[in-house]
């Protein structure tokens, strides 16, 4: 394990929807002895695509600017959708000579050189920390048959991704060393969850949501594992709504990566924020052993 200290960019969705996620990540990282610095007075990352997108990367490179400044050559995030914002205003640094001087030109103050790598953190303990050490680390077993779903963004685009954009693995792989079932949900795993519809046409958000909950189900598994805010708002939080609009009753926990993950690691439920989920997840923890 060559990583020991990390740049942290909770993401807006730490502060709300996602503070069970937040909580997770940090818990995880500690007992695994990376120290998380967060990001200091970092800002919203854009989130979807602007009109301009330049004030989109002006946005994230001041957020790497200061890991930057603090000597910190890697950053963290949990968000899918924040790790593909602040991975493709590098690549942008990276390709562009006169984007530096434009970047200038929208926040004088900004003073970015590119020298700061983006992970998510799936990339970071699968890649980073590696699984060999997260092997040793594991205390507990949970055998449960999990649906691993990863969404868009993680691996998409694929020059921006670290796993594969139609089946990816990495959760997978740790889903195994902690003696879970990975059911077969290729067809699933990188399907959009309807998230960015939530707003506009929430009726269609809801049966992309339930399609995938319903394969999950249709397959034997206990829970769906995520490690997209978004994608964990649409299958946990708006679970109810998708109950009460199609009058069914699906009742599938959906734990963040993280979560399970420090189940694994012998961390309390409650420091991991799993009595924050809006779907139990009591049934999960007891099969802990």
């Amino acid at each position: 394990m060559a990583v020991s200290k990390l740049a942290y960019y909770p993401g807006c969705p730490s502060e709300t929807h996602a503070i069970e996620q937040d909580m997770s990540t940090k818990a995880v990282f500690e007992k695994l002895g990376i120290e998380l610095v967060e990001v200091e007075d970092w800002n919203c990352c854009g989130a979807a695509e602007a009109e301009n997108p330049e004030m989109v990367y002006a946005l994230n490179a001041r957020n790497l600017a200061i890991a930057e400044r603090d000597n910190l050559d890697m950053m963290v995030t949990s968000c899918s959708v924040c790790f593909y914002n602040l991975a493709r205003t590098n690549e942008a640094y990276e390709k562009d000579a006169g984007l530096k001087d434009r970047m200038k030109a929208i926040d004088p103050a900004l003073e970015y050189n590119g020298s700061v790598k983006a992970k998510h953190v799936v990339d970071v303990i699968v890649n980073e920390v590696g699984l060999d050490e997260i092997k040793k680390r594991i205390e507990k077993k949970i055998p449960v048959k999990v649906a691993p779903y990863y969404g868009c963004y993680m691996g998409r685009p694929s020059r921006l991704g670290f796993d594969d954009p139609d089946n990816p693995e990495t959760m997978d792989k740790i889903i195994e060393l902690l003696g879970g079932e990975v059911i077969p949900y290729s067809q699933m795993k990188a399907k959009c969850c309807g998230g960015p519809l939530m707003m506009t046409r929430s009726d269609l958000a809801f049966k992309m949501s339930k399609n995938l909950i319903d394969a999950a189900k249709a397959r034997g598994a206990d829970c769906i594992v995520t490690a997209c805010p978004l994608c964990h708002m649409m299958l946990d939080a708006k679970q109810p709504d998708i109950e009460e609009t199609f009058k069914v009753k699906l009742e599938m926990p959906v734990l963040y990566f993280t979560q399970i993950l420090g189940l694994g690691l012998g961390i309390d439920p409650k420091k991991l924020g799993l009595n924050k989920n809006i779907v139990s997840t009591k049934a999960i923890e007891e099969k802990v052993i």
